[in-house]
């Protein structure tokens, strides 16, 4: 049996659920799935967890690096 964790993207407003395999899984192979009869869902499903997706968090992280090493340029040039 596996748990259904719904999640949404507060940035692109994209919704996506993830599978947590219980310990009665264990003895199955790691790629397959539970058939959708065994699954349970965590959670209300209209009100899904925030969570940043993963493209949303790639991109503000190349952000956050793209701004910072702007700052050092710009640091660097009144240093000279």
């Amino acid at each position: 049996m596996c748990e259904l964790h719904l999640y949404w993207c507060p940035r692109c407003r994209t919704r996506w659920q993830k599978r947590k395999r219980l310990a009665s899984c264990e003895g199955r192979e790691q790629a397959s799935k539970c058939p959708e009869s065994l699954c349970m869902y965590v959670g209300n499903p209209k009100r899904p967890r925030r969570e940043e997706c993963e493209k949303c968090a790639c991109v503000m992280e190349t952000v956050e690096g793209f701004s910072e090493g702007l700052f050092f340029i710009q640091n660097s040039r009144l240093d000279c």
